[in-house]
């Protein structure tokens, strides 16, 4: 049987990307239709502008769905941290008698756990656990199969803003979407980006945006820290645009193409001629940098102590093609930090993690959802 397609909405602080694609050989993709286009972004966990926003997707959706030929009745929407709220919880359920356990038991304890979570503004879009415990004390990371009197489990929620929620599911339906779900880009990524090994040790996972970055404490199969900070790529093309009067496209420019290796005059092609000294630009850059590790430095400083000696791994659009970028955080972090991107061809590059990973989390949803993979799976197969 065919592939079938799967349509996703990635949502970033500056652009979104329509896409349409299905599995391909070997763990890669077969991408039918694609289109990003910018848009006014958000702050505050409140968009600038909802028509922006409104006009930006269509016309990104329309461009995908003509490339691919087809639309679909179902579309899979990244949420952006800066709209995610993270709850991890303890939580435990019995059995009358032992019982071999299934997915549905493991549905049955999310279910049950978060019916005392305060998710006031928010909807729960996702259930995973960190890890789970048998009655015979046997903590293991999927307990299917396994014959037990109870089932207790570290839970992560990730819940997502009904202001978000609320926009995009009523902007989605009027466009022909039909069911509209909403996936947690951090989780996304840490499940696509990661390793089960990396995340079995846990994993520092930094997504850079435009305007905002999150960063998450990942372990097992959930988050179990997490927090949005706004900086990014374009507060660092701010501050050139305010220290050098360039246009914020020609500040953009400079950050895109920086090396903090460079001295002498920068190469640059400003519509107004002027010549700039490279280290102008990088101490200008570094700052910005810097405003980027204070609050991290906190949150690292704050993280469990598992992750002590766990290196940073970055990803997402912003900064990430900075030469010298990730070494000077690291110098300010005193932390190893590495740059993580898709291990794929043509599109191995940190810009493009969160739709690869989005689109691979829909993939694998469709899936888990199909007839015989529930077929299967229900007896615990």
């Amino acid at each position: 049987m065919a592939n079938k397609s799967v349509a996703i909405l990635d949502v970033r602080s500056m652009t979104v990307t329509a896409l349409i694609g299905t599995a391909g050989v070997n763990n890669t993709f077969v991408f039918k239709g694609s289109q990003t286009l910018a848009y006014e972004g958000y702050e505050d966990a409140r968009f600038y502008s909802v028509e922006d926003l409104k006009k930006t997707v269509f016309s990104a959706l329309t461009a995908a769905e003509q490339s691919a030929g087809e639309h679909l009745k179902t579309i899979y929407v990244s949420v952006p941290g800066e709209f995610l709220k993270t709850v991890n919880k303890k939580h435990m359920i019995g059995f009358s008698a032992p019982k071999r356990i299934n997915a549905n038991d493991v549905d049955a304890l999310y279910k049950d756990g978060y019916a005392s979570v305060d998710a006031v503004a928010y909807e729960n879009i996702h259930a995973s656990a960190l890890y789970f415990i048998t009655s015979d004390s046997r903590k293991v990371s999927d307990p299917t199969g396994i014959v037990s009197s109870t089932l207790q489990a570290h839970i992560c929620y990730i819940l997502s803003a009904e202001y978000f929620n609320s926009i995009m599911r009523d902007m989605l339906r009027e466009y022909g979407f039909k069911n509209v779900r909403f996936v947690p880009a951090s989780y996304a990524q840490a499940i696509y980006l990661l390793h089960e090994e990396e995340r079995r040790e846990s994993a520092l996972l930094l997504d850079v945006g435009t305007l905002s970055s999150t960063v998450s404490v990942v372990y097992g199969d959930g988050i179990l820290k997490q927090q949005t900070f706004w900086v990014g790529e374009g507060h660092i093309a701010a501050e050139l645009c305010a220290q050098l009067e360039l246009s914020y496209e020609e500040a953009s420019e400079l950050v895109k193409n920086a090396n903090l290796f460079r001295t002498g005059v920068a190469p640059t092609s400003l519509t107004n001629g002027k010549r700039i000294q490279a280290e102008s630009i990088n101490e200008i850059i570094k700052f910005g940098l810097d405003k980027l590790c204070e609050p991290l430095a906190v949150f690292l400083e704050q993280s469990p102590a598992m992750t002590a000696n766990r290196p940073l791994l970055i990803t997402g659009e912003g900064i990430t093609g900075i030469r010298g970028g990730v070494e000077h955080i690291s110098k300010r972090l005193n932390r190893e930090v590495e740059v993580v991107a898709p291990n794929l061809p043509y599109y191995n590059k940190p810009s493009m993690s969160s739709r690869i990973s989005l689109l691979d989390y829909a993939i694998q949803k469709q899936k888990t959802q199909s007839f015989f993979y529930k077929l299967i799976n229900a007896f615990g197969g």
